[in-house]
């Protein structure tokens, strides 16, 4: 009976071997399979991918050489989302017509200058009055006194004239000082002038205003 016993159990552990080898057989056989169809399944998957780059590339102008994948993508990426935003700026970008660019012209600055100045010859300022410290600028030619607001020199005494008398600075370097008509006249250093020279520090008076006369020259 031993021996019978072992026999059985040295055949059952045979059988069981062949058993276990043949599944192991088949599932090896099935791993193959499997990783076969992966591996064609993944080599299309590749080559649709790699067509599709190589058409987004062609069409972005970038070159078809070889290279490794991912900066390639980088770049792909870069490239059509740089371009698409510059291409939508420069679309939104209003276009300058020719009138705007007629439009910007050079300006001459001597066209603003103001011709009208004249340089300043000497002053007169008010010592007594109603606007006692005011200073008025002489000009070269006719500087007119009085109370109209085109006057070189506006007084606000009411007891001078709208155009009271004028100061002339000649060619020959001389001041010249002559009454224009006015009501209550006008005086120089206390005296009633028609027509005088002026040198500097010399008084004048006109109306309730007493001026100060000073020469540059």
């Amino acid at each position: 009976m031993i021996v019978i016993d072992f026999f059985r159990d040295l055949i059952r552990s045979r059988v069981t071997g062949v058993q276990s080898s043949v599944r192991g057989k088949a599932y090896g056989a099935q791993a193959r399979v499997r990783g076969k169809v992966a591996g064609s399944f993944n080599r299309a998957v590749d080559g649709t991918v790699a067509k599709a780059k190589g058409s987004v590339k062609g069409k972005g102008g970038s070159p078809s050489g070889s290279g490794a994948g991912k900066p390639k993508e980088k770049k792909m990426g870069f490239s059509l989302f740089g371009r698409r935003k510059k291409q939508d700026q420069d679309d939104a970008a209003p276009p300058q017509s020719e009138e705007a660019d007629a439009k910007t012209q050079a300006i001459n600055l001597a066209e603003f200058t103001d011709t009208r100045f004249k340089p300043c010859v000497g002053w007169v300022v008010v010592m007594d009055g109603p606007q006692e410290g005011r200073d008025f600028r002489l000009v070269q030619g006719r500087n007119r006194i009085g109370t109209d607001a085109d006057m070189e020199v506006v007084l606000t005494d009411p007891y001078v004239s709208s155009h009271h008398a004028n100061i002339v600075y000649t060619d020959d370097g001389t001041f010249q000082l002559s009454d224009a008509g006015s009501t209550n006249g006008t005086r120089l250093n206390g005296k009633k002038v028609m027509q005088a020279e002026l040198v500097d520090n010399d008084t004048l008076q006109m109306g309730h205003t007493t001026l100060r006369f000073k020469a540059l020259y």
